[in-house]
């Protein structure tokens, strides 16, 4: 497949006005190449005020597009999760438009719709959104650069910890991480140990390495979007040490393993003696990236430049460059069904109805007196 018609600006329709407003604000700043072109929705009050607020036309149906869109967000719950989206999707293939579709789907749906785009010689895409942030990519980044320095050895351990909404991504950021071009060969097992919040899996990746999986054991069905107890944390550990995603917008930390080749040695405390530059010179823990400094911040910027990322990937294919490895048909294929074979072999989700969960603040933690202190301290 070749994608060489150069243009000088790629029309994007966002579709979709709830987590399609994270789309959007990847228009908050100025996107080379690209063009916020309208939002498709269905007429909401949220979605009228997002095409006020962004300066673009609402379209309530697929008939009042126009005929120059390029490319379609779409960001509406697909055939798998109760919604119109993959249905979407095909209907805007039909219509000449290239996708880029948001996670999670079915394996049947993207095998159909990446033949669907193949016919036609368009790009269709899954985003699944976390690995193209920049907490995701610098994990990734960071894994990669780790395993170059060790020969290419892979991980030894990983330990992953999500819950079934996000697990989609959770993998997607576990086989980029370990440089796996290919999630069919992953094996699949349910560990002992479950508890009334977390069930524990085990993935056993080629080359023998293996990942503990925590996936959380239940949701409430009136609101399957809120709930996570942990979005996404992994952890992959090399004999040098490990690399954590503390969260799903970060911070990523290096952990490196503290060894003095010559703590038995009785010439020498471990302030004399030591070398400067050896490991009792080196940080106990570094941050490679911060976490926003608040959610507004993880969708208005992180999440936006997440965005940003996979369509400018997106534009430079259309404009010649190869397909990056992560949105290669046979790669999301195969994390397609790794996503669904987790789900068949993990026990069944529980259903609980919840309340909202307590906000806890910094000044519930710290109090306020050590609030006031650490502001005075910034501004002193």
């Amino acid at each position: 497949m070749t994608h060489t018609d150069r243009k000088q600006s790629r029309r994007v329709l966002i579709a979709g006005a709830k987590f399609g407003e994270v789309y959007l604000n990847a228009f908050l700043q100025p996107q080379a190449g690209l063009e916020l072109a309208g939002l498709l929705a269905r007429g909401s009050r949220r979605a009228q005020q997002l095409a006020h607020d962004f300066g673009i036309p609402l379209y309530t149906s697929l008939e009042q597009l126009p005929d120059d869109i390029d490319i379609a967000c779409v960001v509406v719950r697909s055939t798998v999760a109760q919604g119109e989206g993959s249905q979407l999707a095909a209907d805007l293939l039909r219509r000449g438009i290239h996708v880029l579709q948001e996670h999670p789907l079915h394996p049947d749906d993207v095998a159909r719709l990446q033949a669907l785009a193949d016919e036609s010689n368009l790009v269709y895409w899954i985003n699944s959104f976390y690995p193209n942030i920049p907490a995701g990519r610098c994990w990734i980044e960071k894994a990669s650069r780790i395993r170059s320095l060790l020969e290419g050895q892979k991980p030894c351990s990983a330990q992953l910890t999500t819950s079934r909404q996000l697990l989609y991504s959770m993998l997607d950021l576990l086989l980029q991480a370990c440089g796996l071009v290919d999630g069919n060969g992953i094996r699949v097992e349910v560990l002992d140990g479950s508890d009334d919040c977390f069930v524990p899996l085990r993935l056993v990746l080629p080359g023998g390495s293996q990942a503990v999986l925590r996936l959380q054991a239940y949701l409430d069905p009136s609101d399957p979007d809120m709930f996570s107890l942990v979005m996404h944390r992994a952890s992959l550990a090399w004999p040098s040490g490990y690399l954590t995603l503390e969260s799903s917008y970060g911070p990523v930390l290096w952990t490196g393993v503290f060894h003095d080749p010559q703590h038995g040695s009785d010439d020498r405390t471990m302030y004399r003696g030591a070398n400067a530059g050896g490991c009792y010179a080196q940080p106990t823990s570094m941050v490679l990236r911060d976490a926003p400094g608040s959610w507004r911040d993880a969708f208005e910027i992180d999440g936006a430049a997440g965005i940003a990322y996979a369509l400018r990937a997106l534009r430079q294919v259309l404009d010649g460059a190869s397909v990056p490895a992560a949105f290669s048909p046979a790669y999301q294929l195969a994390l397609a069904r790794l996503w669904l074979a987790v789900l068949h072999v993990a026990p069944p989700i529980v259903e609980r109805h919840l309340a909202p969960p307590r906000l806890i603040t910094w000044d519930d933690l710290n109090g306020a007196e050590a609030s006031k202190a650490a502001l005075r301290g910034t501004h002193g």
